[in-house]
């Protein structure tokens, strides 16, 4: 007969959130794995892992839960976990590089935790690992039982590029086109990053129009109304992300 506990720090789990957990701290124990056998080889393997759970089920009709066994408990169930061993071999051929240059981790997101727990879980830890599922049009938000907000992690996702690939300006000059029509000639890098927003640039608080743009390269066209003197400034909203104000002479 199972006698009952009045440990208040002792609180019902799902199987299916502790196996997660588990799974996830697996994970960057194979990752550093992964990292250190480029500097050294490994000369081991990880043994089988084995964890015995004495536990109280509960089911409520639609869910079962369970409460682990305090010291002392009688009539508990017990549920073993057994993980198997693991080679350097297989660490190096079934896990991902992280930290790789020109991605971005989901710890560098402006995301509540929750959801960063919830992208562990389904094995994504990078931007990189978001476009590698949706290349191949897995339904993301069905595997996560709607509990991320994507539209909120899309945005955080390409504020967090733009953060790490800032405008550059390096050099303005004026030119003029091939009808003789004077345009602002910017090079630089990071301009142009996104298609779904092209740039827009204001000249002295006056719409100019931008007839070329790329990552490297901008052009603007001018009208006598742009011009107000020696010192003219230039405002260029390059996405929602990245605005860049600067005082030009021309």
């Amino acid at each position: 007969m199972a006698t009952e506990t009045n440990n208040s720090n002792n609180t019902y789990w799902n199987l299916e959130d502790f196996v997660d957990s588990l799974v996830v701290e697996l994970d960057k124990t194979r990752e550093t794995l992964a990292i250190k056998a480029i500097n050294k080889q490994l000369t081991y393997t990880v043994k089988d892992l084995a964890i015995d759970l004495n536990i109280f089920p509960t089911f409520d009709g639609d869910n079962i839960k369970f409460i682990t066994a305090q010291p002392g408990q009688q009539g508990a169930s017990k549920v073993n976990i057994q993980l198997g061993s693991i080679t350097d071999q297989q660490v190096r051929a079934t896990t991902k590089m992280t930290n790789v240059k020109g991605d971005t981790s989901i710890d560098q997101i402006n995301i509540d935790q929750k959801t960063k727990n919830k992208l562990r879980k389904i094995g994504v830890t990078s931007v990189d690992d978001l476009n590698q599922l949706e290349s191949k049009k897995v339904d993301i938000a069905r595997v996560s039982d709607d509990t991320i907000d994507f539209k909120t992690l899309a945005n955080q996702i390409q504020k967090s590029r733009r953060n790490q690939n800032p405008p550059m300006v390096r050099s303005v000059s004026l030119s003029l086109d091939d009808n003789n029509l004077p345009y602002l000639h910017l090079k630089g890098q990071n301009f142009s990053l996104n298609q779904n927003y092209p740039p827009v640039a204001v000249l002295n608080n006056k719409l100019a129009e931008v007839v070329h743009s790329s990552s490297d390269e901008l052009k603007i066209a001018l009208n006598k109304s742009h011009i107000s003197g020696q010192e003219n400034e230039l405002i260029l909203t390059l996405d929602p992300y990245a605005i860049v104000k600067m005082n030009i002479r021309i």
